[in-house]
């Protein structure tokens, strides 16, 4: 992973370096040369800060979402919403918006629940010792 040469690197091309890490490692790898260069041409022809931010922003924003998106994770937080808001609708349009239904809560909680373990499962891997099955 080489990067431009330069003389002295700016804080706003530190900062886009260290910003780059949010993409996944495999991406990276192909494309970080790539981007830094890109970044500085972009800032050595950039009138001001603020736009080339506006721009870098835009784009790592739309980007980053994208691979969000398409990963694993992205596929289940889009499925557990959709499911919570068909729950919440139908809850709505059945009973309306009057107090006194409390299993529209619990389904919504039961989702969210539901979400916070799939991600714990992945960050910490399933527990080995399953004495309780």
């Amino acid at each position: 992973m080489t990067r431009p040469t330069r003389q002295k690197e700016s804080r706003s091309f530190r900062l886009y370096a260290r910003l780059l890490e949010l993409y996944p490692p495999a991406f990276l790898r192909r494309h970080r040369a790539e981007m830094l260069q890109n970044f500085a041409d972009l800032e050595g022809a950039a009138g001001s800060n603020a736009a080339l931010w506006l721009l870098i922003g835009k784009d790592l924003t739309m980007s980053l979402i994208s691979h969000f998106l398409g990963s694993r994770l992205g596929r289940y937080v889009i499925g557990v919403f959709v499911a919570w808001m068909l729950l919440f609708a139908a809850g709505y349009f059945l009973r309306g918006p009057t107090p006194g239904h409390p299993v529209l809560h619990v389904f919504a909680g039961f989702l969210l629940g539901m979400l916070s373990m799939y991600i714990a499962t992945r960050f910490y891997g399933t527990p080995q010792d399953s004495s309780h099955a």
